[in-house]
């Protein structure tokens, strides 16, 4: 009979405080707390915005225990959706003390934790279930991804079942636990029939094509890019019909796109300056513009930019907002070089997330493209929705010739949106849209508009 030691101290592993965290597939544990969460009415994918059908389709491949491909472009959430999977597993288990992938106390796999087992005294400790990401590399080797035995250990006199000779790759640590590669295309094929058997058989095989017979239990979560993306490769057939394919695209609306931006920005420059709606809402039209192809340019843009792009632009055009010592966002804050605007905070959050398909075209020319698309949208949006205020604002401008919206923004407070610290951005975007829907005004000056009866 064997005798288990926790902490220090014998302990009986079955009884009613301890059996939880034994003996039990990682399959099983993610398919009660989702079920559990799910009773309760909360979404256990809280972190991913929007995707509902998504959501719906990963239930169902958890439950089933099912392995999941995530396939779409960089930067929609993938990754986020591995995580939030990754947060279904048990806060603890027990494992063998000691043990490199978190050996099961009862059903040991490993050499070194059977023959623990046999011994009759085995210790244990409590950890923390692994995620274990793998990023896919075409030069990652059958060592590094499942792991071997060390031929010099053995000759050096250890026993082949000494935790010393074998070393476990990446896919044998995240056993009791979730294994995810992030790009699957990118790994070599010959490892991915090695995958192949892992998914299949629970078993791994050594580089010298040794079986080794250790069945591991995980959950296997894998994503890649659309098969026409550059530098991406297929994934084998076989290893594709042993997993999920589940597609995830980008945001459904604008909301959806500023959510996820402000979410995942700065947190300290959200504390620091505000990011009125009418901002949030062009500068999401800006990347979603170049992503969905109605921009004028739409031929010359090659690799589109994703989600990762909108949040730094907004971490850019915040930061330049504190240190212009702006309580919200302004215009001047997309980007100024003297008294032009050039929108290079823009720009520094695209270049390097969106290619463009002539390489001899201007990139600028291109983002000045979309900012002042993405602002013409924007401003007859709230043009419409504002006629009443526009129209006496106007007015007002008519008569007096010149607004400067730092200085003569409490003039029009009534009618401002947004909260107080809004009223000086707010009024500078109505000016704007003056000047953009109604021609009765033109920009002279940072936050200064002059009448121009069209």
């Amino acid at each position: 009979m064997t005798t288990y030691l926790l902490e220090g101290r014998e302990v009986d592993i079955w009884n009613e405080e301890l059996s939880y965290y034994h003996s039990r597939s990682i399959a099983e544990y993610i398919r009660e707390n989702l079920l559990r969460l799910e009773e309760k009415g909360i979404d256990p994918f809280s972190e991913i915005v929007g995707k509902e059908k998504e959501k719906e389709l990963v239930k169902n491949a958890l439950l089933s225990g099912s392995s999941i491909l995530f396939r779409g472009r960089k930067g929609y959430g993938k990754t986020t959706f591995a995580k939030a999977i990754a947060k279904l597993l048990p806060e603890k288990i027990l494992a063998i003390k000691g043990c490199k992938i978190n050996d099961d106390p009862v059903n040991p796999v490993c050499f070194s934790c059977r023959k623990k087992l046999e011994s009759g005294v085995v210790e244990l400790e409590w950890v923390k279930p692994r995620f274990v990401r793998i990023c896919g590399d075409p030069m990652m080797t059958t060592r590094q991804l499942i792991g071997g035995i060390s031929l010099q250990k053995i000759r050096e006199g250890y026993d082949l079942d000494s935790p010393e000779v074998f070393t476990p790759g990446r896919i044998l640590k995240a056993n009791r636990g979730i294994a995810y590669v992030d790009e699957l295309g990118a790994i070599p094929s010959a490892l991915q029939t090695l995958l192949h058997e892992l998914l299949e058989e629970k078993q791994v095989t050594t580089p010298e094509g040794d079986i080794i017979p250790m069945r591991i239990d995980l959950i296997f979560l894998a994503s890649t890019n659309p098969a026409n993306y550059r530098g991406v490769s297929d994934v084998k057939e076989p290893l594709l019909d042993r997993m999920e394919e589940i597609e995830i695209g980008p945001p459904n609306s604008v909301e959806e796109e500023i959510e996820i931006a402000m979410r995942n920005s700065n947190e300290w420059l959200r504390e620091s300056v505000v990011m009125p709606e009418w901002h949030a809402k062009t500068l999401s039209r800006v990347v979603m513009l170049a992503r969905s192809g109605e921009v004028r340019l739409p031929d010359r843009i090659e690799v589109e930019p994703s989600c990762r792009a909108t949040i730094k632009v907004f971490d850019h055009v915040m930061a330049s907002a504190l240190r212009r010592k702006h309580r919200a966002v302004m215009i001047s804050d997309y980007g100024v070089n003297g008294e032009k605007y050039d929108f290079s905070n823009v720009l520094l959050g695209l270049r390097g997330r969106m290619r463009l398909e002539f390489q001899a075209e201007k990139f600028e020319e291109v983002v000045s493209v979309l900012v002042n698309d993405a602002l013409e949208i924007t401003c007859s949006e709230y043009f419409s929705k504002m006629q009443k205020e526009m129209s006496r604002l106007a007015v007002e401008l008519g008569k007096r010739g010149e607004i400067n919206v730092y200085t003569d923004f409490t003039d029009f407070y009534e009618i401002l949106p947004g909260c107080e610290c809004e009223k000086v951005s707010a009024l500078e975007f109505m000016l704007e849209s003056l000047a953009r829907c109604a021609e009765v005004a033109e920009r002279v000056g940072d936050g200064i508009y002059a009448y121009s009866p069209g």
